[in-house]
């Protein structure tokens, strides 16, 4: 099946209000989703005006300087004091606070409402993976989920994955998909713990660990 990805762009103005560049902390990561780039150049003219120091936001997936994916959990290095999200809902911003000790300010074009987000929206998820951490170590069975999609597939590090889960005393089951339906996961109940190797926002919503999180436990 032929697929096209055709980059759509806001066509409206976007003008940040004095109200909401007053709450903004001094030095800002900017960071929007593709719809929003062609205002990019503006939105830093308007944080510069105002004394912020800004550092456009890159991504490992993303095909533009600044482009946020949902997908993508990310650790940076920098000195900023916040990120400086541009754009509507929360799925894009959360994935800000997963390795990122900084608090998110989202604007929102369309209403022109500021939200800050901090990790303690996270403390539910933090919690799940602490129990399914402890869950692996005294589990036998494991299942590996692997997404065929490009940009997501890590196919080349789950065969090591496995040979680490087994020389742990660990039976590995690998379930290959282009999507992964978590829902279809519940006929495989002889699987004590699944390790994601996709998009890891999928702990979001299905009970298991982000393959990146066993280093923490020496597997």
């Amino acid at each position: 099946m032929e697929r096209l990805f055709i980059e759509t762009k806001y066509l409206g103005t976007l003008t940040i209000p004095k109200s909401v560049l007053e709450k903004l902390p001094p030095k800002l990561i900017l960071a929007m989703p593709v719809q929003f780039l062609g205002h990019q150049k503006e939105i830093v003219s308007q944080l510069k005006n105002v004394g912020k120091d800004v550092i456009i936001f890159k991504s490992h997936h993303g095909k533009h300087s600044g482009q946020i994916l949902g997908c993508d959990i990310l650790r940076f290095d920098v000195v900023a004091d916040a990120f400086f999200y541009i754009g509507d809902g929360k799925f894009h911003p959360t994935a800000l606070l997963y390795e990122n000790n900084k608090p998110v300010f989202c604007y929102n074009p369309f209403d022109n409402s500021l939200i800050v987000r901090t990790s303690e929206e996270l403390e539910k998820v933090q919690q799940k993976k602490k129990g399914q951490m402890a869950k692996l170590v005294i589990s036998k069975n494991v299942g590996l989920l692997i997404t065929t999609k490009p940009g997501q597939n890590e196919f080349k590090r789950v065969e090591n994955l496995r040979e680490r889960l087994e020389n742990k005393g660990k039976s590995v089951f690998v379930f290959i998909a282009d999507e992964i339906n978590l829902t279809q996961l519940e006929n495989f109940n002889f699987i004590d713990v699944w390790i994601n190797t996709a998009c890891p926002r999928i702990v979001e919503d299905f009970k298991c660990l982000n393959f990146t999180d066993l280093k923490s436990i020496g597997y």
